[in-house]
């Protein structure tokens, strides 16, 4: 490898490793938030932005990194903002899926009427001729 290339793959290693630490901040956040709706009952359908404002930090925190990685590469700054809000609107979007799978809200659905059989009506006894 020529000296330069071994340069761009040490640059490239050293700018992914810049994210790995908020990344796995932001997922370690997720799955507290989680936890804590979890034990709070909160509405499956109101996860998200219980999660959202339990992880504020951690987002701004990740989405900071991803931007600063793509900018780094070329990438415009807005399109660089925007793919990295994608990415932790899907991040909020996988947690909220796996939280809505392991929700159990057993007062939001209730329980199925039990079926009750009709009554056994006695069949007519056959009337006996007469000679």
């Amino acid at each position: 490898m020529t000296p330069f290339a071994i340069g761009v793959v040490a640059g490239l290693t050293f700018l992914q490793a810049s994210i790995a630490a908020p990344r796995q901040d932001f997922t370690d956040c997720l799955k507290k938030a989680s936890l804590q709706a979890l034990a709070q009952k909160v509405a499956p359908d109101q996860y998200r932005a219980y999660a959202s404002g339990q992880c504020t930090g951690q987002a701004a925190s990740l989405k900071g990194a991803l931007a600063a990685f793509d900018i780094k590469n070329g990438v415009k700054k807005s399109q660089a903002v925007s793919d990295a809000q994608a990415q932790i609107d899907d991040y909020v979007a996988t947690s909220q899926e796996k939280y809505e799978a392991k929700a159990d809200f057993a007062a939001a659905k209730p329980a199925p009427a039990p079926v009750v059989a009709p009554p056994v009506v006695p069949a007519a006894a056959p009337v006996p001729k007469k000679d």
